[in-house]
């Protein structure tokens, strides 16, 4: 199944983890060494596919100043494109902020190059709506991606946060899928309230005009540091004091993180079962600290097998060797090894195998 598919299709959760690209300037040679070091860390997860962010300054967004300096990164599309060589295979989601395109014909050239190995697009607007941009309108972005006859899909970013403030982001997403999109990724979630609340009222306005929802992408990030935090929080995401607090204030806080976050991808489910608002996970570390970048693998393991567990299938998962003969041997979830990472293996075969997510029954 391609990852469009899995987008699209409401039967089965899908399961991504995010990246960034190499720094503005890297030759393609730096984009493949980057690609296999991330595919070499993160081939222990069974995901159906990555994000690959566009990062932009976002200047006007917010009067705050940002905890960390902003770097210029590369190019999201090319990037995927070694990962998907990197990891023999695995697709990625590519946002791409349209507006901050010079123009619309730069727009159009970007993505016939990406289109060559990427399918899967989330467009991004401007971060404040007082600028002018000289990019195309989402809108004439969504238009562009599906003339393009090579079965390409766009989704879209949705934010709880403005649900709270503004109560409409459910018919916004509405908006959204009238205009093509296929499914939509939340911002990293730190209130599950406000989460609960759009996805229930997203269903209601479904039924209410009688279309089936597309699939929502839940997306936790875990937090270690003081200085991340303030960083989660200049990106908009609203984190109530007591969560902070019992995060920052824990003697483990990266690992206290993980803990709050998957109650809080539980608690979304089973408050939303009613909405028939097909769900998923992405995981993503904002830092670059070793710790947090590894919880953020264990928090993508926890919230994948809760996630599973709420579809009611029997699952497991199994390892295969990338390229080589196949593997059976097949353990649960709650019992998963990162054979990738052992010390007694043999490096040639470490860069081969990579763990996937099996039906049974």
């Amino acid at each position: 199944m391609s990852l469009v598919d899995a987008l699209k299709d409401p039967s089965r959760p899908v399961f991504l983890f995010g990246v960034t690209p190499p720094l503005d300037g890297a030759d393609a040679a730096a984009y493949d060494d980057a690609a296999r070091n991330f595919v070499s860390k993160s081939r222990g997860l069974a995901v159906d596919g990555y994000i690959v962010y566009d990062i932009q300054e976002e200047a006007g967004r917010t009067p705050e100043p940002r905890p960390f300096p902003f770097r210029k990164l590369g190019d999201p599309g090319v990037y995927a494109a070694s990962l998907k060589r990197a990891s023999k295979g695995i697709e990625s989601v590519v946002y791409k902020c349209v507006a901050e395109t010079k123009s619309e014909e730069e727009f159009g050239s970007w993505l016939d190059d990406a289109s060559r190995a990427t399918r899967a697009y989330n467009l991004v607007g401007g971060a404040s709506s007082s600028q002018d941009y000289s990019g195309p309108t989402i809108a004439r972005a969504a238009e562009m991606v599906k003339a393009i006859d090579k079965g390409c899909a766009f989704g879209g970013v949705t934010i709880a946060e403005r649900h709270v403030k503004k109560g409409n982001e459910h018919e916004t997403l509405c908006a959204k899928m009238d205009a093509g999109a296929e499914w939509f990724i939340s911002q990293a979630i730190y209130d599950a309230d406000a989460t609960i609340k759009l996805i229930n009222d997203y269903g209601a306005e479904c039924a209410k005009r009688g279309v089936a929802p597309k699939k929502i992408i839940l997306t936790f990030a875990p937090c270690g540091r003081e200085k991340t935090m303030r960083f989660i929080k200049w990106l908009g995401v609203s984190v109530p004091e007591d969560v902070e607090r019992d995060i920052l204030e824990s003697d483990a806080p990266v690992q206290k993180s993980v803990s709050i976050l998957t109650a809080m991808c539980q608690k979304i489910i089973d408050e939303t079962k009613a909405s028939n608002v097909p769900l998923g996970v992405s995981v993503e570390s904002v830092s670059i600290f070793k710790n947090e970048i590894q919880a953020a693998h264990d928090l993508f393991r926890l919230t994948q097998a809760i996630m599973l567990d709420a579809y009611g299938a029997d699952w497991a998962m199994t390892y295969a060797l990338v390229g080589g003969k196949s593997v059976e041997t097949t353990t649960t979830q709650t019992n998963t090894t990162d054979y990738a990472h052992g010390d007694n293996h043999d490096n040639a075969l470490k860069d081969k195998i990579k763990n996937v997510l099996v039906p049974l029954g």
